[in-house]
């Protein structure tokens, strides 16, 4: 464990475990279904662990990549769970762990996979290229060669299309041969990619230390820059009115009501001593949580102001958060494999 433990004011309310349970090795992603009755964790040894959200009880373990799962995303309606790993195909499970089909890529690997909002279709970037397939397995739609390993898929609210980051930009990639690809250039490399929710912002954190963003309508960009070090963790709240972001161990949060953030000054949320890894809003409300290389977990309501009201501690580097779908519990893995339910 980490020897300095984030401090906050003594009258913040500390996370209550409501089950803790370790599943073997370091956590590598973590999801809540939709239903609330389960969650799938994917491990550093290859494995996708489902438990029961009330108790944490084991449903299922499987055998899912060799070498390593390096994400998972359970379908919008908990039916199915796709994870992806260091193999060449991402893996299509039932909520039973049951596995239902493999899909192929070009790569030595598969790093992202996401649902459409829809949750008829997914998202599987590889190597230079993203695919996007049909639960049946079917390739739907894919990029053209890109010029380096995508870093990034997110979906537009619709799942008309899906924006997909690498070196030199964003590539917006339609699903249906009516849709019109486009390109969104930058010099640099991005490594993280968000989609608004209401659709007229993407954002990418960079390698160089920043975030770029650009307003769709009029394909205006931004850059918004001064962090410590590279933005990979970014969030949207629900109303697309706040961005969250991360570098080091303060949180930076933009405005994007009005005329947006540029010439704002943003809002800062410090508690962690670690650099924050972990951001993710509560999908009901503007609760946000975050979670630190210095094991610490902390609950906001950014709109109340700078102090969180929530605080909590992992054994390791949190490596996952998800909020349960009610808003009342909050999941969290570490990096030794502890997950932990915390009572909000």
């Amino acid at each position: 464990m980490p020897g300095v433990k984030a401090s906050a004011p003594s009258t913040t309310a500390k996370l209550q475990p409501h089950w803790r349970v370790n599943v073997g090795d370091y956590v590598v992603a973590a999801e809540i279904a939709s239903t609330g009755q389960y969650c799938a964790i994917g491990t550093g040894r290859g494995e996708l662990v489902a438990a029961d959200t009330q108790s944490g009880r084991e449903l299922f373990r499987q055998a899912a990549h060799p070498q390593g799962v390096l994400g998972v995303a359970v379908s919008p309606s908990g039916a199915c769970i796709a994870t992806c790993g260091q193999d060449p195909h991402a893996r299509l499970w039932s909520a039973s762990g049951q596995l239902l089909r493999e899909l192929p890529s070009d790569a030595a690997w598969v790093e992202q996979v996401a649902w459409s909002p829809s949750g008829a279709l997914i998202a599987v970037g590889a190597g230079r290229t993203a695919k996007v397939f049909d639960a049946s397995g079917a390739l739907i739609a894919q990029s053209s060669a890109l010029p380096s390993t995508v870093t990034g898929v997110a979906w537009r609210s619709d799942s008309s299309a899906v924006a997909v980051s690498c070196y030199g930009g964003v590539h917006i990639v339609p699903v249906s041969a009516q849709g019109k690809a486009r390109q969104l250039e930058w010099k640099g490399s991005l490594i993280s990619v968000a989609w608004s929710p209401d659709d007229k912002v993407i954002v990418c954190g960079t390698q160089d230390c920043s975030i770029h963003f650009w307003r769709l309508a009029t394909g205006k960009d931004s850059e918004m820059s001064g962090y410590p070090s590279k933005v990979k963790a970014l969030a949207w709240d629900r109303e697309s009115s706040i961005l969250a972001t991360a570098g080091h161990a303060s949180l930076t949060l933009w405005s994007f009501r009005g005329k947006g953030p540029e010439r704002t000054k943003p809002l800062q949320l410090e508690f962690h001593q670690g650099v924050c890894t972990q951001l993710t809003f509560g999908p009901r409300s503007c609760v946000l949580a975050s979670g630190a290389q210095d094991s610490s977990v902390a609950v906001w309501l950014p709109q109340q102001g700078a102090v969180p009201m929530r605080i909590g501690y992992m054994e390791a580097e949190v490596t996952a958060l998800h909020f349960h779908p009610t808003e009342r519990e909050l999941l969290a893995g570490d990096a030794q494999g502890n997950l932990v339910m915390w009572e909000i």
